[in-house]
């Protein structure tokens, strides 16, 4: 489902304003600042709090994961920055990655942003801002090279953290398998099973799987990405106008250059995606 940012109006437009990132300049000569309305058009309670309720599971390093006792991270640190371009701060929540949706969904959270795809079925709960695009890698130990994609897996103990899209993956290739039975090891720390010996191979988002092979040296990647899809931003889907105000607060950030020196600053720059798409996935 395609959602027409009615509050933004044409991307074209707005990502080509001279000068001045989040605003137009209209027929009459007069500055549209998309930002200002943005904030104008924040639910009441966001407004007079001046805060907004950010959940993320941090133990996707270097995308969202714990620094002492701060939420550090390109998702924490990019939430950050939208917050502030509307005037507000965020108060982050450590949700169990299963949870999240659940949880923006009876507004219990006013956003989720903890490296997840968008994908079809995740929209029936809530609408996702896309702000990044990657895809899925394989972690094998060190010296095994490109084992031939997810076919390769069969045989092999793999190891996914629960409630993510890797356990789907691993269990439809599993039914493809024939004799060559898989098992799915289920793990908050797949890199290291394969590094400890308690599987044969990982599955996880690329910009993690880069982090842990740097981290452990007796791992490596195997062959190319797989499946390219953006992540998102969730937000439930009666809260539109929460929706709209996020999108037009990253809009401003990659506009003015932000959102590409976050993603240099934790070397991610590979998934920019400018687009801002609302349920852009499949």
């Amino acid at each position: 489902m395609k959602i027409v940012p009615l509050l933004l109006g044409v991307v074209v437009t707005l990502a080509t304003a001279a000068g001045c990132a989040g605003q137009d300049e209209p027929e009459t000569g007069t500055p549209v600042d998309r930002l200002a309305e943005a904030r104008a058009a924040l639910p009441d309670e966001i407004k007079q709090s001046g805060v907004i309720k950010g959940g993320t599971d941090p133990s996707f390093e270097p995308m969202t994961f714990m620094k002492g006792s701060t939420f550090s991270g390109l998702d924490a640190t990019l939430g950050n920055a939208i917050a502030e371009r509307l005037g507000l701060k965020v108060q982050w929540q450590n949700v169990g990655f299963g949870d999240l949706l659940d949880q923006v969904e009876g507004h219990k959270l006013d956003f989720s942003m903890s490296s997840m795809f968008d994908r079809a079925e995740r929209q029936k709960k809530v609408d996702f801002i896309n702000y990044l695009n990657a895809g899925t890698s394989i972690v094998v130990p060190k010296g095994q090279g490109d084992i031939g994609g997810m076919p390769g897996l069969c045989g092999r103990r793999v190891a996914a953290q629960p409630d993510t899209v890797f356990v789907e993956m691993a269990e439809a290739q599993k039914k493809n398998c024939g004799s060559k039975t898989m098992t799915v090891v289920l793990s908050s720390t797949p890199s290291a099973f394969v590094r400890d010996g308690k599987a044969d191979a990982a599955l996880n988002d690329f910009p993690i799987a880069a982090l842990d092979v740097e981290k452990m040296p007796t791992l490596e990647l195997s062959g190319p990405q797989i499946e390219a899809i953006p992540y998102g931003i969730g937000v439930a889907k009666d809260r539109r106008d929460l929706t709209m105000a996020v999108q037009a607060a990253l809009y401003s950030l990659i506009n003015d250059g932000t959102y590409d020196k976050l993603l240099a600053e934790w070397k991610v720059k590979e998934g920019a995606l400018r687009t801002g798409a609302i349920n852009g996935g499949a």
